[in-house]
């Protein structure tokens, strides 16, 4: 996973469940659409508005047309629904993405380097 370098994408994820969107990376899933449309490729990205990257993609359309695309960016206003694959763990999956947060949040280990959020305030 892409772990963002923003601060305020790194505590949206890590306080809603889109952790478990960005622990579906590498994975194949269908994502459906708010205009009845599905897409169904293997998550390369997927950052904290839900904002999903797929590659090699199946495209269905809602009249039914199918079209093969080597990638689909999807913008997290249009999702609907993903369907999480049966092989995820989706508890280990969760657990698992916010030890990458707060390893990225903590660096440099317990009372070294710069901390995201000090506890003291410097004058």
């Amino acid at each position: 996973m892409e772990i963002s370098h923003s601060v305020k994408e790194r505590t949206i994820a890590e306080n809603s469940l889109v952790i478990l969107l960005q622990g579906l990376h590498g994975h194949v899933t269908t994502v459906d659409l708010r205009d009845e449309s599905t897409a169904t490729g293997r998550v390369t990205n997927v950052d904290a508005f839900m904002n999903m990257r797929l590659a090699e993609v199946t495209f269905t359309d809602r009249q039914g047309t199918v079209s093969h695309l080597d990638e689909l960016f999807v913008t997290g206003r249009n999702v609907r629904y993903v369907h999480i694959p049966d092989e995820v763990d989706i508890r280990a999956t969760i657990e698992q993405q916010l030890q990458v947060i707060h390893r990225v949040r903590n660096f440099a280990g317990h009372n070294m380097g710069r901390k995201e959020f000090p506890r003291t305030k410097y004058k």
